[in-house]
């Protein structure tokens, strides 16, 4: 299980608003960004976002 530490949780609002996101997609992103890692999702939000994101069905099996 991740999470993001009180200084990180900061820097939801500036990461929702620069991609208009709402707060669980921000902490979402905010997860990816500090742990380097790809977001996989059906949420076309995450496209707006400089990490962007894979479907599901995009994974090799």
């Amino acid at each position: 299980m991740l999470r993001l530490s009180l200084q990180d949780i900061g820097g939801l609002t500036s990461i929702a608003q620069r991609f208009k996101l709402d707060f669980d997609d921000a902490y979402q992103y905010g997860i990816a960004e500090k742990f380097d890692l790809e977001i996989i999702s059906f949420d076309g939000d995450f496209d707006r976002t400089e990490r962007g994101r894979r479907t599901p069905a995009q994974l090799e099996v």
